[in-house]
């Protein structure tokens, strides 16, 4: 049996953000069975896929119905668990009650046979109404189940996908940064001057003076010093 079946894409734009995924994988309902999901979003597999990923808007809502329909659930079966005993209670008062009621003609004990039976009509029509609903809410809940996983899944892929390719991106880009680093690095040490032996030749050549001057015009006050202290270090 296939598990799961691949929707029609629709028209998209490239680099559409995750967040707007339209899920193009369905799992079948058996998939539910078959790893035995019947409560998705309280799940320990399910809730630990969102520990590092985080969970976007639309399935943060499907989380929330799910998490509707389990609370009904839980009150619909703690209501018949509770309808239960009431019926016994019931049934063993009118068991009491009937001796009194026929074979010494109590009226007082036959009017509560009376509402003793009401009563148990009432529950035996509430406990079908409550079997009624709980059928219904499990076809509701496996609904829920195959939407939540459904939307959860093809999330999940279409943030690892989205994630790889940046990674991917930021790889290149780092592997450019370090070229350009490298050539730059090869360009700086070629134009790199020791200004210090230049220093010295051209006060050798023009005097101190003019030097001075032309420092201070192309705004070499810095190279100037650092000649000095080159200078005063090489004269200790």
């Amino acid at each position: 049996m296939q598990l799961f079946k691949r929707k029609q894409k629709k028209n998209s734009q490239a680099n559409e953000p995750v967040e707007s995924f339209n899920p193009n994988l369905t799992f079948d309902s058996s998939v539910l069975r078959k790893n035995s999901i019947t409560r998705l979003s309280i799940d320990e597999r399910w809730t630990k896929l969102f520990v590092t990923i985080k969970m976007p808007p639309e399935i943060q809502k499907a989380e929330e119905e799910m998490n509707e329909l389990i609370k009904k659930e839980a009150m619909l079966k703690n209501e018949q668990d509770n309808l239960e005993p009431q019926k016994r209670k019931c049934m063993n008062k009118i068991m009491s009650l009937t001796k009194e009621a026929f074979e010494n003609d109590n009226e007082t004990a036959k009017q509560k046979l009376k509402e003793c039976k009401k009563e148990i009509e009432r529950i035996n029509d509430r406990i079908d109404n409550v079997l009624e609903d709980i059928e219904k809410l499990e076809d509701e809940m496996r609904e829920a189940n195959l939407e939540l996983l459904n939307k959860s899944i093809n999330y999940i892929f279409s943030t690892l996908k989205t994630n790889n390719e940046r990674a991917l991106e930021i790889k290149k880009e780092l592997a450019e940064i370090e070229e350009r680093k490298k050539l730059l690095g090869e360009e700086l040490e070629s134009i790199s001057l020791d200004w210090t032996n230049y220093a010295v030749d051209l006060t050798e050549l023009i005097g101190t003076d003019p030097v001075k001057e032309f420092e201070e015009v192309y705004k070499l006050e810095g190279l100037k010093d650092e000649a000095v202290d080159t200078s005063a270090d090489e004269n200790n």
